[in-house]
């Protein structure tokens, strides 16, 4: 079932809520393929929905998804997005991996990222997953959680 009138309707609450419905334009994409609701935001403002580290835009988009689940009865899948965050993210992420692993190939040696949120991590580790060189492990507990890059043995 189709539910982007109300992802739509929900995301345009939030943002009146936040004071920002004259700043920001939202987009609502359904991807059938994967099941998910993308919603896209352009303003010239991105900081304050993005945050630091994109923190903001991940409790906005928890909130958001349990504000759905309470609404439609389901969970919905979603994925919130500014100006393209989440895709520069990625990149920056995926050279910070590269970088690492060009050192621990270099030193033999583990090297470890800094501390990142779950979903961060996981982009490391699916980044490096078939990687011949390197094994990647998360260590750490709760905000200083952080990927370790390894020589594979």
């Amino acid at each position: 079932m189709d539910h982007s009138a109300a992802v739509s309707q929900t995301t345009l609450e939030f943002i009146s809520q936040l004071g920002l419905s004259q700043q920001v334009l939202v987009t609502i994409v359904f991807s059938p393929d994967q099941n998910i609701y993308n919603v896209l935001l352009k303003t010239d403002n991105p900081g304050l929905i993005i945050g630091y580290h994109g923190e903001n835009l991940s409790a906005l988009q928890l909130l958001l998804a349990q504000h759905l689940h309470y609404q439609v009865g389901e969970w919905l899948n979603l994925s919130l997005n500014v100006n393209d965050y989440r895709q520069r993210r990625e990149a920056s992420l995926h050279a910070l991996a590269d970088s690492a692993v060009a050192r621990v190939i270099a030193s033999g040696q583990p090297h470890s990222l800094p501390p990142m949120p779950a979903a961060e991590r996981r982009l490391v580790h699916l980044y490096l997953a078939d990687h011949p060189d390197v094994t990647t492990a998360s260590e750490g507990v709760g905000r200083s959680r952080s990927v370790i890059i390894s020589p594979r043995i």
